[in-house]
């Protein structure tokens, strides 16, 4: 391989500290999460997902390099935000390359920072009503 070139080191999700929590405690969260009163949507699914989510055994692209000879296995990946790191940090950069690329430079944008107490932030987590009537008064005053 050149100097300087990209030599591709595949991660191993299954030796990560969050693989490890979420193998050995998803069947008691989620049955935590079934009587609680809060309901998440989609949640099972978004955890299964990231246990399989790089791994080879689960599926796998091969890859051969007719120049050297090479093979490379490419593990699937699951491809959602919620809980994996991997699929969540690739969608949150390839964003921030397509509003820089290709929406920054041709539209006008202000941007306004609005710093809440904490206690006001969680419960706008929560309350949609409380969260349109503070952005609307943000933009209104600003």
């Amino acid at each position: 391989m050149p100097d300087g070139a990209f030599e591709y080191n595949p991660r191993k999700p299954e030796e990560t500290i969050l693989y490890g929590v979420i193998v050995e405690h998803l069947e008691t969260f989620l049955a935590r999460q079934r009587h609680a009163s809060i309901p998440f949507r989609n949640l099972s699914s978004e955890f299964r997902d990231y246990l399989t989510c790089g791994v080879a055994e689960h599926g796998f692209l091969r890859l051969h390099c007719d120049d050297c000879g090479r093979d490379r296995v490419l593990p699937f990946s699951c491809k959602r935000r919620g809980v994996c790191p991997s699929c969540g940090g690739r969608r949150m950069s390839d964003t921030a390359a397509h509003l820089v690329e290709r929406v920054f430079p041709w539209v006008p944008t202000r941007q306004w920072v609005l710093s809440l107490p904490f206690k006001l932030r969680y419960r706008m987590a929560y309350d949609s009503e409380l969260m349109t009537e503070t952005h609307q008064t943000n933009i209104k005053e600003n």
